[in-house]
């Protein structure tokens, strides 16, 4: 369960980079979620899942979320030009909660 101080201490992609593996690994989901950090921008994605997401922060500390998709299936992603801006955590943590529910609901489909 999210708890307010834990949204507080959630500041910089870093950050975020490293409650989301804490997260994903107490949930013990099956998807095998990789989550990436590298220079400031975190990049979510799932093996055999043709979209992700990319979060960062703009030199205003704004979070900026983008949808990044594989035209291959491959592991190669790109920026697919959707993106949201938002200056409230909880907005970037509901994107990658309902990402990971579009995830969990396309894997009981198959």
């Amino acid at each position: 369960m999210l708890r307010p101080e834990d949204v507080e201490t959630i500041l910089t992609t870093h950050d975020l980079s490293v409650y989301l593996k804490d997260m994903v690994q107490k949930e013990d989901r099956d998807l095998k979620i990789d989550i990436d950090y590298e220079s400031g921008e975190l990049f979510i994605n799932c093996p055999g899942f043709s979209y992700g997401l990319s979060v960062t922060t703009d030199p205003f500390g704004v979070w900026v979320i983008s949808e990044v998709i594989s035209q291959d299936n491959d592991g190669i992603f790109t920026q697919s030009g959707n993106l949201h801006k938002t200056e409230k955590t909880m907005t970037v943590l509901r994107a990658v909660a309902s990402w990971i529910v579009d995830l969990e609901e396309s894997t009981r489909k198959v």
